[in-house]
């Protein structure tokens, strides 16, 4: 083979390489693009829910102020007229539905605020131990038997009154699922996923169990299965959306007639 024979051969190949690169770079640009629109789509999404949050906080405080005239008003009525009257019953209606629109006024703007947490070295155990003692006469009533495995956990830096009400909010749903007694478990641990060490907090109820189809649904805000329909369905959006803001998730096993585990992993940061 002579030299222009060589020369030939080689530009040959070298213009076979920067096809194959020119081929990779118009695939990149097209994964590039693909990822940028979903980007996009995400902020739109992200602005709407975003606005959707600062008009609900706004309804949310504006009605709050007659709530709580009216509930104010009923308290006052109910001292005034005499028991066992139908005005009474009446009153006492109104003072009760009062309460329990303030309650779902105050999940509503927890919901929907941006989280703010004043984050400080916390024992988790010590948090779990607070929540569980909350609820002590609850367990007695319910005929609910605890059981406590706590592990010898890192400290974590987070927010205490937000991840408590996370955690007492799993525990009244787990109280719920046992209308007929059962038992709770609640066990603290160090766990890793993908080189990321968590603290967890598992809760686990003998209780009713969710559908598959609920459990989709569960997170949602304003969705739940209890009977009574008297809760906001805002307890189990305002656990995970406190558990995230503290960059972590939350995890659910449910078996129908067994129970359900719910899991909170809080991702451990040094001091």
């Amino acid at each position: 083979m002579n030299y222009e024979e060589k020369t030939k051969k080689q530009l040959i190949n070298e213009l076979l390489v920067m096809r194959q690169k020119i081929a990779e770079l118009e695939g990149s640009k097209i994964e590039f693009q693909k990822a940028e629109e979903k980007l996009r789509k995400k902020r739109i999404e992200y602005e709407k829910l975003s606005a959707l949050g600062r008009l609900t906080a706004n309804v949310a405080h504006e009605i709050r102020n007659p709530i709580t005239v009216i509930g104010g008003l009923a308290e006052r009525l109910k001292r005034r007229i005499s028991p066992g009257t139908k005005e009474k019953e009446y009153s006492d209606l109104i003072s009760l539905e009062a309460k329990r629109l303030e309650e779902i006024l105050r999940d509503v703007l927890v919901f929907s605020n941006k989280p703010f947490f004043q984050r400080e070295e916390q024992d988790i155990n010590k948090i779990v131990d607070e929540s569980l003692d909350v609820y002590g006469d609850a367990f007695k009533g319910c005929s609910i038997s605890i059981h406590k495995f706590f592990g010898d956990v890192s400290h974590v830096y987070v927010g205490k009154r937000q991840v408590k009400e996370a955690i007492n909010n799993l525990i009244s749903n787990a109280i719920d699922a046992m209308p007929d007694g059962g038992m709770l478990t609640v066990a603290t641990n160090d766990d890793s996923l993908s080189g990321n060490k968590y603290i967890t907090v598992k809760v686990t109820d003998t209780g009713l169990g969710i559908s598959e189809e609920n459990i989709r649904m569960i997170f949602e805000p304003f969705f739940t299965t209890k009977v009574t329909k008297k809760e906001t369905g805002l307890g189990l959006s305002i656990t995970k959306k406190i558990v995230e803001g503290h960059g972590g998730f939350i995890k659910v096993d449910s078996i129908i007639g067994k129970g359900s585990t719910f899991t909170l992993y809080f991702p451990y940061r040094a001091k």
